[in-house]
């Protein structure tokens, strides 16, 4: 018996661990080759030669192609600006010159990793112990195996998350004449957020050659964001709970 058991206990191991490792991926269809390409703009607006332009990716749809997660759910707020330059003069645009507002109230700025930390990587958080409870009869044996595969592979998975946020975000640039760069911005959202209205955007680029600045704002419509599924099954307090 028991040598009849150890094959099937291998099999059904690996088994295990072969489901674990396909449960979860991150596979975004959205590339940074994709973003030099014209998009629909959420809004727009130009002056001497400089065109700024503003993506909201807040509903399901977008958010999904760019993060796969519906991350304004869990408090990110992604901005995809894009500036182009269509005059003689350069000019230089950092992140700091992007800013956003809800309700008067100013957004902090995320960098790509406590964005991706905060808006994407939790759907991924407690796959481990959801792997190793599939494991039914088996826990107490596979349980140390499992845990072990499957937060190997989180952790992989978390790593192409925060790659992803950090290759998409908007770099420090100078953007000279007949050149553009596009990027996302991403804003921290003030806890049980569900509804964007009066959301202001202000991108300020400034003149290279004499510091003076350009001044774009922009105000976005109002969007409704998503009550992810584990907070709708229970009084919604705090995204950080």
């Amino acid at each position: 018996m028991e040598r009849r058991f150890k094959p099937f206990a291998a099999l059904f191991l690996s088994m295990i661990i072969l489901f674990s490792v396909g449960c979860a991926s991150f596979e975004p269809a959205l590339r940074q080759d994709a973003l030099s390409r014209r998009r629909l703009p959420t809004a727009t607006s130009s002056q001497k030669g400089i065109e700024v332009s503003i993506e909201e990716f807040v509903t399901p749809t977008k958010s999904m192609q760019a993060f796969e997660a519906v991350v304004a759910s869990y408090g990110v707020l992604p901005l995809l600006i894009r500036i182009e330059n269509n005059g003689s003069t350069n000019y230089r645009l950092a992140r700091g010159q992007v800013k956003a507002s809800l309700g008067g109230e100013a957004l902090p700025v995320l960098v790509a990793r406590d964005a991706a930390t905060q808006g994407a990587a939790k759907g991924y958080q407690g796959n481990a112990l959801g792997w190793t409870l599939a494991t039914g009869p088996f826990f107490f044996i596979l349980a140390p195996l499992t845990l072990t595969a499957s937060s190997a592979h989180t952790a992989s998975v978390n790593r192409k998350i925060e790659e992803q946020f950090g290759t998409l975000e908007l770099p420090d640039a100078l953007i000279r004449s007949n050149q553009s760069v596009t990027g996302f911005v991403y804003f921290k959202l003030p806890p049980v957020t569900w509804k964007l209205e009066n959301l202001t955007v202000e991108v300020e680029p400034i003149d290279d050659s004499n510091e003076e600045p350009l001044s774009f704002k922009f105000f976005l419509p109002p969007l409704d964001i998503p009550v992810p599924r584990e907070m709708q099954e229970r009084p919604i307090q705090n995204r950080e709970d």
